[in-house]
Parts: structure tokens; sequence; C-alpha cells
């Protein structure tokens, strides 16, 4: 999935980093153009013509595509920068200097690539950015890459991780909020030897959450979880669409909690000095969310309220934790035998999955992820999240399974790719089991150790 494969950085301690940009154009030194930003923390270079005729096409069956220059790659960078610090009111003390380079060598479109390194003054960094590119990308590389400036300003020799949920949530604010266009595409017209564009704009103020709502209302939100997940080459589009307005709306939500957006930023002052972003989040958020619990808790009440389904209509937290535990207990027609009757029973998805055979256990996950689906309905805030962690990891076994085969390995002979895949969803639900037992005790019948399907 090309465009979730967003930024690769890579961090070199005490290296040489070369101050000027590489030179994009070998042998052409006098096609080669750098221009210094307003504030004199970007360095921009490419091309000096920026191929106008190159990707002419594209640009003219393509309007979220801009062709990019150093002079207007130099003004995105600045204003991109503006408002990110305007959203979270500091300073321009920036200290890390960035090279952006515009590099005709990359594939129109390809996401931006990062790298950082620190020297014994501080950190540098590098964009390489291909002439042709959807705003929305660039704008997140340029977020992606001033989040971990910041950070980096306590750094030593670690560099930060940014986790992808807030520079996506950034970046989908700023873009959403802003009343001027952050990226800058170059005019479109010529009049009288003047280059304009035409902008057209409403009156009326449109509601910077409209999209997320419609995506929201249709499609599950990613749990706190799911969203700090790694997002993989093989998403498909309706998922990076999903984790888009999710992240959105997270961050939205953070920035709008008193002190959210000053936590925001001490979140990424600490995230140098520990090995996971979660640690950085819980700490900078220590007075709201002493738990990972709590911050599931709280989302969950997050999007209840904005799609709109109503709590008075929620069952208990005993009636729901009832009713998640009857459904992870399916009832099934078992037998010890062949030669036995069948008789029913109930079963955890965790014994169907590793000893039915799978095309008798897809037909019982397919209807366990649908009553999940309809479950949520009537789920507690506190509990959807992890109502839909359920359903996304068995509709996530069955998707991979599908493709992995129905065959596992015999007894003594080496495991195959699917007697892995049960595996890992085995511990999976076990520990969303662990998770639900935080909400009371399972109170389903019986489980039998008879997990033979009747035939």
């Amino acid at each position: 999935m090309k465009f979730t494969a967003i930024l690769c950085v890579w961090v070199i301690a005490m290296e040489a980093f070369a101050a000027a940009p590489v030179n994009v154009n070998a042998g052409r030194t006098s096609d080669l153009q750098t221009v210094h930003s307003a504030s004199g923390q970007f360095v921009v270079a490419g091309p000096r013509t920026a191929f106008a005729g190159a990707g002419t096409s594209e640009l003219r069956t393509n309007t979220v595509l801009v062709r990019l220059d150093p002079n207007l790659l130099a003004i995105s960078c600045e204003r991109i920068k503006l408002a990110l610090l305007r959203e979270f009111g500091m300073p321009d003390f920036w200290r890390g200097s960035i090279y952006a380079v515009i590099n005709p060598a990359m594939t129109n479109n390809q996401p931006p690539v990062i790298g950082a390194k620190a020297f014994t003054g501080g950190w540098q960094y590098r964009v390489e950015v291909p002439p042709l590119i959807e705003k929305s990308k660039l704008a997140r590389g340029l977020v992606q890459v001033l989040l971990l400036e910041i950070a980096n300003r306590t750094a030593g020799l670690r560099s930060a991780e940014i986790p992808l949920w807030l520079t996506e949530g950034v970046t989908q604010h700023l873009l959403n909020s802003g009343e001027t266009d952050l990226v800058v595409s170059d005019p479109r017209w010529n009049f009288n030897n003047v280059n304009v564009s035409w902008v057209a704009r409403q009156a009326a103020r449109r509601d910077p959450l409209n999209t997320v709502r419609e995506r929201l209302l249709s499609h599950s939100a990613f749990t706190f979880a799911k969203l700090g997940e790694p997002v993989t080459d093989d998403w498909p589009e309706e998922s990076w669409k999903t984790f888009q307005a999710s992240a959105h709306l997270f961050v939205e939500n953070l920035m709008m909690m008193n002190g959210g957006r000053a936590a925001l930023i001490g979140m990424l002052f600490q995230l140098p000095h520990y090995l996971n972003w979660q640690s950085a989040f819980l700490n900078a958020f220590k007075a709201r969310f002493p738990r990972m619990l709590d911050v599931e808790k709280w989302w969950a009440v997050v999007l209840v309220h904005f799609t709109g389904l109503d709590p008075a209509q929620a069952w208990s937290m005993d009636t729901a934790s009832q009713k998640l535990d009857e459904m992870l207990h399916p009832p099934v027609l078992v037998s010890a035998s062949a030669r036995e009757l069948p008789h029913r029973t109930r079963l955890t998805a965790q014994q169907i999955i590793n000893e039915w055979d799978y095309l008798r256990q897809r037909v019982v996950l397919k209807g366990l992820s649908g009553q999940l689906f309809m479950m949520r309905i009537r789920t507690p805030p506190e509990m959807i999240g992890l109502v839909d962690e359920y359903r996304a990891t068995i509709e996530a076994y069955i998707a991979r399974r599908d493709k992995a085969g129905v065959a596992r390995s015999l007894p003594g002979l080496p495991p195959m790719r699917a007697d892995y895949l049960v595996r890992d969803v085995v511990k999976k639900l076990d520990e969303l089991d662990q998770r639900r037992a935080v909400f009371g005790p399972a109170k389903g019948p019986a489980t039998s150790a008879l997990a033979k399907p009747a035939l």
C-alpha cells in the first residue's frame, strides 16, 4: 500500500552530514537551485527548471498532485511549520536544520523519505521528495520531520520515534482547520507574463470533522491499541481511510482537553527517553489517564458522543459482560467419537480455532464477527473498544487464513504458515480475555473439553 508507506527514518550518530543538499543533477550544477526559507530552518534544493514538462498530464487529471520547485517547497515548509507552532502555542526556537531535496530520481507521488543524524551540537534532518506529490502526503512528511525536530531537542544519541497516529492526526487537523492552503502549488495560468492561480473559498466555515463523521458512522473506529500498531504495506485503502479518520478525531479530542496541547508537547520531549511511545504518553497524560485502560474508556466515550449513539440505550456493564461472554462461547454440536450422538455445548473461540478444521471454524467465526458488530450498538462506552478488538482480531485471522490455506501440518512435521496464524490469534484472544476480566468475572456456561465438531 504505497500511500501508507509514509516515512523511512534512519539515524547514524556522529557521522559527517552534508551541509549542502546532494546534487540531484550531477554534471549540471547550473540547473540546481538552493533556497533558504524565511526562518532559515529549511534549506531547499532542486532543479531550477522543476522539469516543467514532466507530469503535466498527471496534473491535469489529478488535482491533488502538486509540482514542486525549491521556492514553492520552501514556502510550504514555512507555512506548515507556522501552522504547527500556532496550534501548540510554541515559539520558533528551532535547533535542527532541515535539508529538503526535490529528487527527480524518485517515483512521482512516492512518500517523502526522512533521515536524521546526530552531531555533537545537535541533530540535522533531511527530506527527499519527488517532483510530483499529493498535497496531503507532502504535508504529512513535513509534519513528521517537524515533530521529530521538536522531540529531538532533548535527545541524546537516540532519536525519537513519532507514532503514526500522532503524525496523521496533527496533519489532518492542520489541513482541515486552516483558512489558507498549507501546500503551495505552481500557478496554472499566465497573463501578460504574470503567473497566476485562482483560489475560490466558501464564506461559510465548514465543519473540519465532517469527513471523519461520515467515515466513522459507516466504519468502526480504530481502538487506541489498534491506533498504536504499525501500518503494513498490505493494508487496504479502506482501512487506511478509517485509520486517518480515527487518528484525526483522537488527536482533535486530546487537543481540546484542558492542557491537552501542552501534554502532547510534553510527550514529544519525552519520546527519546523511552523505548516505546506508550510510556511517554502515559507519563505526559498521567493526570488524566493513569492506565491504558482509562485511555480506552475515554476514547470509547468520545466515539459514542461523536457518532451519535445513545448511551441511554446501552446495556449495563454486567449485562454487556454476560452477553460478550456468551458470544465468545458459541453453542456448537460436538461428539466424542463417530459412534456417539452429538450434543450441544459451548466452546471458546480459541478451542474452535485450535481444534476444528478451518472450513467448519470459518462458518462459526463469521457468525461471531457479525454478532460482535451488532453488539457494539448496545455496548457501554467503556467496553466498545474491547468488543471492536475482538471482532478485528477474528476478521484479521479469517482474512489471513483464507490466503494461507486450510491445511495444517501433521504431528511431528515442521509447522506450516497456518499453524503460526492459529498460534498468534489464540495468543491475542487470550490477551483480550485477560483485559475482559477487568470488567467483571465471566458468568458464561462452562466449556466442554470436547472440541470435535459433529459430522
